[in-house]
């Protein structure tokens, strides 16, 4: 292969890298060819001593790819640098596949990992906050539970039943065989029902009226502020804990995979120059 013909394929095949360092590279080929000439090779031996200019190319986008990546660290720098190194090799394409997935497996815990320390820090501002100045309001359904306490503890023999003058009811009844209890309410415009087992922790409420019905089972009771803190507490430590194990993870293949790609270049220079 002749100098000229050599330089035109390797520049169409540095087509995506900037004018400027594109130019600086052809300009470095260049001299390489006038100080082979020089020394008395042919344009034939020094060609061949660089190896296809396309496999080359590739090689110098590598480099091209983690240069920028080290100067600046982003997710299209670090994919950029995945694709540059699968095409140093077909076993390096293989390996890139499985490797993007773990990139994408990692980007979603990361992401996951910081919706659940975002809520819990929301939860813990907005308790600390009604602590402290008394809004935003929460209220604790300090009632319902205590009904239901009596139910469970065995509470008065009789059951409660409420009646209105324009048919409204109103029942609150505990069956003490099965230890079920139940609020309904019931009016002219529909229904309102409440139903737990005496055993369980949720329970169902039952909306109905002439519209249709509506059903929403395992209904928690009531609010209960010490679990809100701890629940709070927990999200933020565990939504710490995976954003910091998250980016421990990315730091260590970042570093991996720049020592992969030095180690795979390394071994093409090397062959290299045993060919020449």
């Amino acid at each position: 292969m002749k100098q000229q013909e050599f330089i035109e394929q390797l520049q169409d095949a540095l087509s995506r890298l900037p004018e400027g360092e594109r130019q600086d590279i052809i300009a470095d080929y260049q001299e390489y060819f006038r100080d082979g000439l020089a020394a008395g090779r042919s344009d034939a031996d020094i060609a061949a001593a660089l190896g296809d200019p396309h496999q080359l190319a590739r090689e110098l986008m590598a480099r091209h790819h983690m240069a920028r990546w080290e100067s600046r660290k982003s997710f299209g720098n670090l994919f950029a640098v995945v694709g540059a190194i699968a095409g140093l090799g077909f076993l390096n394409f293989m390996l890139a596949i499985p490797f993007l997935f773990y990139l994408w497996l990692l980007t979603m815990a990361a992401l996951a990992a910081t919706g659940i320390l975002i809520g819990g820090v929301m939860l813990f501002g907005t308790l600390a906050c009604n602590e402290l100045f008394a809004w935003p309001a929460l209220h604790e359904a300090r009632d319902m539970r205590a009904v239901w306490s009596v139910f469970e503890q065995g509470g008065p023999t009789g059951n409660i039943h409420i009646r209105g003058s324009h048919g409204e009811k109103v029942d609150v009844v505990r069956d003490a065989s099965s230890g079920q209890a139940r609020i309904n309410i019931q009016s002219s415009g529909g229904t309102v029902s409440l139903e737990r087992n005496a055993s369980d922790a949720t329970g169902q409420l039952r909306i109905e009226d002439e519209e249709g019905r509506v059903d929403i089972d395992a209904l928690d009771w009531g609010f209960s502020r010490k679990g809100a803190w701890i629940a709070s507490v927990v999200m933020i430590l565990l939504g710490g804990g995976g954003v910091f194990l998250c980016y421990l993870l990315a730091r260590w293949t970042w570093r991996g995979l720049l020592s992969y790609g030095r180690y795979q270049l390394g071994l093409l220079d090397k062959a290299r120059r045993l060919d020449s």
